[in-house]
């Protein structure tokens, strides 16, 4: 899994992939990070969603929790 940031300076953009990655069906994402307000400025976006991944896997990766899912 290849991940990147990119900061787009025009509406079209190209990739360069890895040869391992030629005649296979790849996926490609792209959502804005940062939220422009009407007026122009860039809103400040907390990305809680990547923060708090390692915190809640420990409270997952656990023993317990397995044996919690395991009848599902």
């Amino acid at each position: 899994m290849i991940r990147m940031v990119i900061k787009a300076y025009r509406q079209s953009f190209s990739i360069k992939l890895p040869k391992a990655y030629v005649g296979k069906q790849v996926e490609v994402i792209a959502f804005a990070i940062e939220e422009v307000t009407p007026n122009g400025k860039i809103a400040d976006q907390p990305l809680t969603q990547f923060a708090s991944e390692k915190v809640l896997a420990k409270d997952w990766l656990t023993p317990e929790e397995d044996a919690a899912w395991q009848d599902l």
